[in-house]
């Protein structure tokens, strides 16, 4: 039996051994220390929001539009510049295969694809312009914009030097593009914009990207909900969600992805028949390049010795005593510094025309691919229309389809 001054110590002991256990390391202590594994506190400590603050980005869509090829106007510059407008335009759009892939493979959103035109639905729009692209330097200007108007990325420049090692890198998979780590540059700057958002601004660009679909086929019911009074676009307030009007819109929404879904396979088949011819290209480009530079270097070089030893050996010349046998002697001399500095800019002028060899020939790598590359006819059948022309085209089309039948659905009685 405890006795009442034994009875009050186990109480104490007890209260003491249940305190001892909710304030150490084994209880459920948000701010406990540990030395390896998951810490509650760790997202507190390293600055980082939790995925429900941030936003799930996974749910947002972006699309990459072919890049501008940058032909100059004058066709007189093509040469002047190592340009051939059908190997550029066939850049122009593998670039944008290779964009995506490279987005894609961030793992950030949930659909990354190639659209022919900035008028298809998405939350994000990346394009570019090809600055320079001659198998050893590849020279880009991104800009990547959201929905509702705003500028994540404007004319960001973007360049890459190929090194002569990864030309036979015995670590790079086979068909190894020598411009690939551009293209990871740009995808993970894009995984960075988008993975700042709130999810309070994520789900803002999901109302908006319907709306602005809606309001193509719409506008006198749809632009009620947006607010467009300045350079980004809000909201005002959203329809319901059993709006009739909104619901004929998401079904012809579904039928819009799918056709972006479907030219897919198309980006995919001209890049992939594109690359055997385009990677030999790359590489013989970056040699001829490579060539071409050094042969400039060594031509002027020769050239600035050259004009040197003429201008020093025409002044020991012009000094010299021509009644002293030591000013004859100068007077030779300077004549031989001279002629050899007339021989140094012959040979200058020999490096010259190795370097338009060179550039010749580099010219014939990107003509001979431009019969290859040129533009073909995509047919694509659908069971109610037949599609011809380029990826732009088609999609013009699809989409005066998909208002024609927008309009039948909304006018059920009349025949178009």
């Amino acid at each position: 039996m405890f006795g009442k001054l034994d009875y009050k110590l186990y109480v104490i002991l007890a209260l003491v051994l249940l305190q001892s256990c909710n304030s150490g390391g084994g209880g459920y202590k948000g701010n406990a220390s540990y030395s390896v594994g998951p810490d509650a506190s760790f997202y507190e400590k390293n600055g980082i929001k939790s995925s429900q603050e941030r936003g799930n980005v996974k749910d947002l869509s972006i699309l990459i539009v072919p890049f501008d090829p940058n032909l100059p106007n004058d066709t007189e510059d093509y040469a002047k510049k190592n340009i051939w407008p059908e190997l550029r335009r066939a850049e122009a759009n593998r670039f944008a295969v290779q964009t995506r892939d490279a987005i894609t493979d961030t793992n950030v959103f949930e659909i990354a694809q190639v659209s022919p035109t900035k008028n298809a639905t998405a939350h994000f729009y990346l394009d570019g312009k090809i600055v320079e692209s001659n198998g050893a330097y590849l020279s880009l200007s991104i800009n990547l914009v959201s929905i509702d108007q705003r500028k994540l990325i404007t004319n960001k420049k973007y360049k890459h030097e190929v090194k002569y090692y990864d030309l036979n890198n015995p670590r790079n998979e086979e068909n190894y593009d020598l411009y690939k780590p551009l293209f990871q540059a740009i995808a993970k700057d894009v995984a960075k914009a988008v993975s700042k958002l709130s999810k309070q601004k994520a789900d803002s660009l999901k109302i908006i990207e319907e709306l602005r679909f809606a309001e193509t086929f719409s506008p006198e019911y749809f632009s009620k909900y947006l607010d467009n009074s300045s350079s980004i676009t809000k909201i005002k307030f959203a329809p319901s969600d059993d709006d009739k009007m909104l619901q004929r819109i998401r079904a012809l929404r579904i039928r819009d992805k799918m056709f972006i879904d479907s030219i897919q396979s198309d980006y995919d088949k001209f890049s992939m028949r594109m690359a055997p011819d385009y990677l030999n290209w790359q590489r013989g480009a970056y040699l001829e390049t490579k060539a071409a530079e050094e042969a400039r270097r060594k031509s002027l070089g020769k050239k600035l010795l050259g004009l040197a030893a003429i201008t020093g050996g025409i002044a020991l010349a012009a000094t010299a005593d021509p009644y002293s046998t030591r000013g004859s002697l100068s007077a030779i001399g300077g004549t031989v510094v001279a002629g050899a500095g007339i021989a140094g800019i012959a040979s200058s002028f020999e490096d010259s025309a190795d370097a338009k060899m060179y550039e010749s020939s580099l010219s014939e790598l990107g003509s001979s691919l431009n019969i290859e590359l040129a533009p073909r006819v995509i047919e694509m059948e659908n069971k109610n229309i037949e599609f011809k022309g380029d990826a732009s085209e088609q999609y013009i089309i699809w989409r005066k389809y998909l208002s024609d039948l927008y309009e039948l659905e909304k006018t059920p009685d009349i025949i178009l």
